[in-house]
Parts: C-alpha cells; structure tokens; sequence
C-alpha cells in the first residue's frame, strides 16, 4: 500500500494529498478511467485534471484569446473524466493552460500548485534502441518536479 501524505501545516480542512494528473490528448474515457484506478490509494485527494495546450512561440505572449475554441473542447471532453471521478466520491478540478511545451508545462503547475503526488497517464512503453535516443514526457517530468510522480500504464490499443 502507498501512502502519501502533505507535510505539516499544508492540510486544508482534512485533505491529505493534492494530485496533479496531466491529461493528453487522447480522450477514451474507459481506458483512461482504468488507468485511475491507482488513485484508491489516497484518502480524500483533491484530483485536478490538467491539460496543456501546445503553443510554440517563442517571442509572442502566451494570449488565450486565439485559443477559446480549443479550450472550451478540451474542457467539454476533461469534464467527462471528471463526471466520473466525482461519482467516484473525489474531489475534482479541471484546469487547462498554454505553455511552450507539454513538458514545461506540467512542470511549473506541479512545482507552483503545492502538490503532493503528478499521476502520469503512460501511453506505451518504448522500446529498443528509441528509448536511448528518445525520452518521453513522463521521464522529462520525472527529472524535474518536486512531488513523488506515479506512472500509471493506460492500454489504448
């Protein structure tokens, strides 16, 4: 059993743990809920579902604006998986941003948002000589966060 809990003085109204769980791009709801099912773990999570939207501009300011249409549809297919946790009994947040990166991203919310586990959704495991040259988001975050990162195998084939 794992237990993970935040350190003194950071628990608000009982909550044990804060989770950061970084949503990609594929949305199977079925396959992406049984890859959830390692949060049974925790005693009264605060779960927030984070999605990044990729915006590679280097010299221009992260505007939303341009990105509503996009934003409001990754809501709308976030908001399911939510649904499903919420009638699981957890607690869920759903929050998007822009960053330069994925990566990048989910590194500065999971150092900023005081959290106390990253749950990565793993697609595949690579395999062979791709793995050496090759690192994938998940190994990216595992070398820069502060929380303990949990990967959990999501079979979408």
């Amino acid at each position: 059993m794992v237990n993970v809990s935040m350190s003194d003085g950071s628990c608000e109204g009982g909550r044990l743990n804060k989770i950061l769980i970084p949503i990609a791009d594929f949305y199977d709801k079925e396959k992406i809920t049984h890859g959830l099912q390692v949060l049974s773990v925790f005693k009264n999570p605060l779960i927030v579902l984070f999605h990044i939207i990729e915006v590679p501009s280097r010299t221009q300011s992260l505007n939303t604006h341009p990105y509503e249409k996009q934003i409001a549809e990754h809501r709308r297919r976030i908001e399911a998986i939510a649904e499903w946790l919420r009638e699981q009994d957890y607690e869920v947040k759903v929050k998007i941003a822009l960053a330069r990166s994925i990566v990048e991203g989910i590194v500065t919310e999971a150092n900023t948002g005081n959290y106390d586990a990253v749950l990565m959704l793993k697609r595949r495991v690579r395999k062979g000589f791709l793995r050496i040259f090759q690192k994938s988001i998940s190994e990216a975050v595992i070398r820069s966060v502060e929380p303990v990162v949990l990967i959990s195998l999501v079979d979408l084939t």
